[in-house]
């Protein structure tokens, strides 16, 4: 009997995992570890593409949930606290392992096609075993019924359904493409030398499965050589800026090298891996505020218009 990891359940959203693949293989995947800032910065996505739309009304977008029990209107009231400028405080919602993906459109450029970008929590406590079946199971001593009974008092003890786990395995390993999001305030704090609280040795700990699991997820797919394309989202700049161009000296906006030089000093492992899946890894900063100005036209918090540009950009390029 094919070993497999079990399939069980019926989505209402994404009901099939033939569809679901499919789709993966049209999508750039938003992944990071909660409280990285995914579902901010999917929100400030929403919100430029909104404002394009309302320059190029050909570009229409729409959100997907992940799970059938998704409630819209909490995904309305998300983006209007970052339209607002408003922090984002963590809900039952966003800890959704997989809450769901936007779904672009874009005739100018895509034709008739569409991509997606879904929002994955790359929780090490979830994404682990998945690991293990993929490296493990072609042991002859890998027992696989006592591996699927593990998982599945896992996945119970998560909250987890088998549907979340179907759309998190199709997206992982399958996406075209990949924007692995990283918090700033998170990593300098897990490097400082000056703050020993349990708190910074809880986060040192998060980032460093974190970053496990990414190096495993870039083997996986160097093992298959299916070779995605990758980009990074550092979040929540506002809350280093003045560590960062102060103390570090970094001019991150005028001088792209200093992203680079941010990066190594924050982990220079992860962009030398990242750059064995591809060898241009941009690297995006994001942050947003409340607006400095009373606002003309649509409504939009004061964030770096330009990078989501590129962000958007860059998306396109790699759906291509």
């Amino acid at each position: 009997m094919k070993k497999r990891i079990p399939i069980i359940g019926n989505n209402k959203a994404d009901n099939s995992y033939e569809t679901q693949i499919n789709v993966a293989k049209r999508s750039v995947a938003v992944i990071g570890y909660r409280s990285a800032g995914k579902t901010t910065f999917m929100g400030l996505l929403a919100l430029h593409i909104d404002y394009l739309a309302s320059i190029d009304n050909r570009i229409k977008y729409y959100f997907k949930p992940g799970v059938y029990d998704f409630p819209l209107p909490e995904w309305d009231e998300i983006l209007e606290k970052i339209r607002n400028g408003e922090p984002l405080p963590p809900t039952d919602v966003t800890k959704k392992p997989y809450v769901g993906r936007l779904v672009v459109r874009y005739p100018k450029l895509l034709g008739s096609g569409e991509f997606n970008i879904p929002i994955v929590d790359l929780a090490g406590e979830l994404y682990q075993p998945i690991m293990d079946f993929i490296f493990n199971s072609k042991s002859k001593d890998f027992d696989y019924n006592t591996w699927n009974e593990e998982l599945i008092r896992r996945l119970e003890s998560l909250g987890i359904t088998k549907d979340d786990l179907r759309n998190i395995f199709g997206f992982i390993f399958n996406a075209k493409a990949y924007l692995i999001i990283i918090n700033l305030e998170h990593a300098l704090l897990a490097i400082s030398k000056n703050n020993a609280s349990n708190d910074n040795a809880d986060i040192k700990s998060l980032l460093g499965r974190y970053f496990t699991v990414v190096t495993n997820l870039v083997n996986y797919r160097k093992e298959q050589k299916d070779l995605p394309h990758v980009g990074i989202v550092l979040t929540h700049y506002d809350k280093v800026r003045e560590y960062i161009e102060g103390n570090l000296g970094f001019n991150v906006w005028g001088n792209y090298n200093d992203r680079i030089r941010l990066m190594q000093h924050i982990r220079s492992e992860i962009l030398n891996l990242l750059r064995n899946l591809s060898e241009d890894v941009p690297i995006f900063i994001t942050y947003y505020e409340k607006p400095s100005e009373p606002p003309l036209g649509i409504r939009l918090p004061d964030y770096p218009q330009k990078e989501y540009d590129g962000i958007f950009d860059w998306i396109k390029e790699v759906l291509k």
